[in-house]
């Protein structure tokens, strides 16, 4: 497996960060209309659902192909078919498939993952993809994956402003306008308190909106999470929960050990997800020592008054 931490092609940036996806697409003769596709997006929980869902869907479908970012261990885990992450082999020879497209048009890291990923779900005749999104969604590279069986809205909240926008109107539009016309959106119950906005914005695109419930879990940001996987299931006639009684992606309330100290770690990275990590680590009524890290474009300080304020040691890496 290739780690994150090699570098497997260079992070090209455009300049004028014009959208060429839909060009590089039509030369490849649109492999993308042949993947049936589910369209995940959201703020936080995106990972997880997504990993929930690809489990449910072997149920019903031989080949569940899964689009998720970031990695966490290994680049090759952003794209699976039935859980079985890409080889290494697959992936570079893809790399060396699509380089002159990559160098022709400054591809995008994501771009250059989302290509790759449509080409090997087309060669693999997957029989249907969970899609990730990886910041927003109409704006997102994976929206131009059209033929859409439905699209997942998790918990909607501030992250990636500078490509959102800094209103929560604004953030909204970026997610839910993923759902193509015609089609239906499964909305986490994380999103009632927007119910107003969501449906004024997709009056127009014949939407069937479609607000989940909770699951009774004892991680509580899992709860929405899976309450909006086991609508979705419902919906394709899969009543089988037991995928829920697995544990979650790894860096999702993660328990390394429970002795002889209790460690978990958890990539919230939002000031959302702070706040649900905080309430699942309270609900274990513990007392806790908080390691957190950061990159500096996120709202760090207000993360770290949050957790300041709820316990007694944190230390902090940004």
């Amino acid at each position: 497996m290739i780690s994150v931490d090699q570098e497997l092609f260079p992070i090209n940036q455009r300049p004028n960060r014009e959208v060429v996806f839909d060009k590089v697409l039509t030369e490849l003769n649109h492999p993308e209309k042949s993947l049936k596709v589910i369209n995940v997006v959201g703020t936080n929980g995106k990972g997880s659902i997504s990993f929930y869902l690809s489990k449910g869907l072997l149920k019903k479908y031989k080949k569940v192909g899964l689009f998720i970012s970031p990695a966490f261990l290994y680049q090759n885990e952003r794209i699976q078919i039935n859980n079985q992450p890409i080889s290494d082999n697959d992936l570079i020879n893809y790399l060396n498939k699509i380089d002159y497209l990559i160098k022709k048009y400054q591809l995008h890291f994501f771009e250059i993952w989302t290509l790759i990923m449509i080409l090997y779900f087309k060669d693999q005749n997957v029989d249907i993809v969970v899609c990730e999104a990886g910041i927003g969604g109409v704006k997102d590279t994976t929206s131009f994956l059209t033929n859409q069986l439905f699209s997942l809205c998790t918990s909607i909240s501030f992250d990636h402003m500078d490509l959102l926008g800094n209103s929560i109107d604004e953030i909204i539009y970026n997610k839910i306008n993923i759902a193509k016309p015609n089609t239906k959106l499964f909305i986490s119950y994380d999103n009632l308190k927007y119910k107003d906005k969501i449906n004024e914005q997709l009056i127009n695109k014949n939407v069937e909106l479609i607000y989940t419930d909770l699951y009774d879990d004892q991680i509580i940001y899992q709860k929405a999470n899976k309450g909006l996987v086991k609508k979705v299931l419902e919906y394709l006639n899969i009543f089988d929960t037991d995928i829920f009684k697995l544990e979650p992606p790894l860096g999702r309330f993660t328990t390394l050990r429970t002795y002889p100290n209790h460690i978990i770690i958890d990539g919230a990275h939002n000031v959302d997800g702070i706040k649900k990590l905080i309430q699942s680590v309270k609900a274990l009524n513990k007392e806790f020592i908080v390691l957190y890290a950061s990159i500096n474009t996120k709202e760090y300080l207000k993360s770290l008054e949050l957790l300041d304020q709820n316990f007694k040691e944190v230390y902090m890496w940004i």
